[in-house]
């Protein structure tokens, strides 16, 4: 079997991802229990970054995931009930769970849709998905309407623009897709506006505050699985465009904490199945 995407990232997966907070935490619990749920198929599992905490507030969760690396490392972590296989078909019989649940793989998937529903024919309750509301960094300057967003001066504008033609030219110079840059959160509440879930509820508000060495830090390990399909190259040269941006621009501007806002949405199991 050919290796996974995040197979090569597994080893440092942990270390390049914020804990799953507490206050995320407490609002899945309420949510779940909300609609008497006990027993739990997370599919894409990965290291049991979800799965465990939610196992320790008494949740019965079997993860599922395509990554074997992945999952040994939620092995290392005591988790044992771990099956390989893949969400566009899952093998267990119908209704063997309370739910499903998905963790930040929207934006992973060509068809999140036809994913939850082959979920939901194991689920007796409905699909869960936790999911980003908004990401948006205060120093992001690829989007283009980066700019008008944060109403930047002329100055900064003109600086932005010009980091922003230097990283199309490195694209261009390796025959990378930008488009594999687009922000997950956006992806992922792409889904919720196309396929509007029964139930919706933010489980958390968080201020994240990262210094410059830290976001490099990430990137350079490989820990993004946009950064880890680059050429190592490729790899560099975007690394040290970036170093050059965020310590050239004004710090007032760019240093600032990133809001992250989490959701859990879920889809009822007879309503995805109905269509």
């Amino acid at each position: 079997m050919s290796l996974t995407r995040f197979d090569t990232i597994a080893d440092v997966y942990d270390e390049t991802r914020r804990k799953l907070d507490e206050e995320t935490l407490v609002g899945m619990d309420e949510m779940v229990t909300k609609h008497g749920c006990h027993s739990i198929l997370e599919i894409g599992v990965g290291t049991g970054r979800v799965a465990l905490p939610l196992m320790k507030k008494g949740y019965t969760v079997t993860g599922m995931d395509i990554s074997i690396r992945m999952m040994e490392r939620a092995r290392v972590k005591g988790f044992r009930n771990l099956i390989l296989a893949d969400g566009r078909n899952v093998p267990f019989r119908e209704k063997s769970f309370d739910a499903a649940l998905m963790a930040h793989v929207f934006h992973l998937l060509d068809d999140p849709v036809a994913v939850m529903k082959e979920a939901a024919k194991v689920c007796r309750v409905g699909v869960f998905a936790l999911v980003r509301k908004d990401g948006r960094w205060p120093g992001s300057f690829w989007r283009e309407d980066a700019s008008k967003e944060n109403n930047y001066d002329e100055e900064t504008k003109k600086l932005i623009e010009e980091r922003r033609t230097r990283v199309r030219k490195i694209f261009e110079k390796y025959g990378f897709d930008p488009s594999k840059m687009s922000p997950n959160w956006r992806r992922e509440e792409g889904v919720i506006e196309a396929y509007p879930p029964d139930d919706l509820k933010i489980v958390s508000d968080v201020l994240v505050t990262e210094t410059v060495e830290e976001r490099l830090a990430r990137f350079s390990k490989g820990g993004y699985s946009f950064f880890s399909q680059m050429p190592n190259e490729m790899r560099k040269e975007m690394l040290k465009e970036l170093r050059t941006f965020w310590q050239s621009a004004p710090a007032e501007r760019f240093n600032q904490p990133r809001r992250e806002i989490y959701q859990l949405a879920m889809w009822n199991s007879e309503r995805l199945l109905s269509k």
